[in-house]
């Protein structure tokens, strides 16, 4: 049954404009948390947290123009958040914490391996946090899709000038910046 068509035959205007809205905000926020996208404040706030770092190593041209790229390939470069993390022991650095979504499997097909499905993540392995040696004791067995994937992202921002942190294929830093 259709809930408009109900709430406006059984239910007074202003009571039924109150509800109607409230399943339109419902409706909204289970398509907003079924999705792998950021929402748009989740997206103001990365762009905040990121605006430091993207704005000090001049990097923000560099990062659209590896979104755009991306998107001619078939998927979409997310920008997750930017934490510090340990790159190596004693030093913290802020990161670009990146994952890519499918848009059109068919063209991601020519460029990424792996199950592939419009709406959902290029597989590229689990996160770990930790040092580059306490991850790659976490992961030894990383299939050769899985590592097909990280090789082609980390090409893609390497072009663009960033590189990635050993042992966090999500993280990138600006290729002038020491790992």
């Amino acid at each position: 049954m259709n809930i408009a068509f109900a709430v406006k035959k059984c239910v007074k205007p202003q009571v039924g404009a109150v509800l109607g809205g409230v399943f339109w905000m419902l409706a909204c926020n289970a398509s907003a948390t079924d999705s792998s996208l950021p929402t748009v404040a989740q997206e103001r706030f990365i762009a905040a947290e990121c605006a430091a770092l993207l704005e000090q190593t001049g990097r923000q041209r560099a990062l659209q123009v590896v979104k755009v790229l991306v998107q001619s390939q078939g998927m979409r470069l997310v920008m997750q958040a930017c934490p510090y993390v340990r790159t190596q022991p004693g030093t913290v650095q802020q990161v670009l914490d990146v994952r890519v979504l499918v848009v059109d499997s068919e063209t991601a097909a020519n460029f990424v391996r792996g199950p592939l499905a419009d709406g959902e993540e290029v597989d590229m392995g689990d996160v770990h946090l930790g040092l580059p040696e306490e991850v790659a004791a976490q992961e030894p067995d990383v299939s050769p899709d899985v590592q097909f994937n990280r090789g082609w992202l980390a090409a893609v921002m390497q072009g663009r000038g960033w590189q990635a942190v050993p042992g966090h294929w999500w993280a990138f830093v600006p290729a002038h910046a020491k790992k």
